[in-house]
């Protein structure tokens, strides 16, 4: 099965950022590879998507930390407390360094650091939906 097969039978990633085109960026790269996606501008509209799509169509959910309305860090508290929502992994993409404990947030399967290379990306979002 091609790569692009298998990422169109995994679900949709979930791309939460506040800004415009870093969302848009993310999205046509991902699309291009063949991924389904989905975008929030917070953490609150990306909670609220889930949440209302029960059970999740999401694979993958690539979060920023800093945004307005729901940060990162309170996104990721509010979905380790649903049962549905916690197993899904999610890829952070910072531009500060987060300093993570790998129990309060076992969904963290990886950080990207702000600047990044859209390749390094797109390598990161397969091998978290490859598994």
């Amino acid at each position: 099965m091609s790569d692009v097969v298998r990422a169109r039978s995994t679900g949709r990633v979930l791309v939460v950022d506040d800004y415009d085109d870093a969302r848009s960026s993310v999205r046509d790269a991902l699309e291009d590879q063949g991924y389904g996606v989905v975008e929030a501008a917070h953490g609150q509209e990306a909670l609220h998507f889930l949440v209302s799509n029960a059970p999740p169509s999401v694979a993958l959910i690539v979060l920023d930390l800093q945004m307005p309305v729901m940060d990162g860090w309170q996104f990721l508290n509010l979905l380790s407390s649903y049962i549905g929502l916690r197993r899904i992994p999610v890829l952070i993409l910072s531009a500060h360094p987060p300093q993570l404990q790998d129990t309060d947030h076992q969904a963290v399967v990886g950080v990207l650091h702000k600047p990044y290379e859209m390749p390094q990306l797109l390598a990161m979002v397969s091998a978290c939906l490859s598994h």
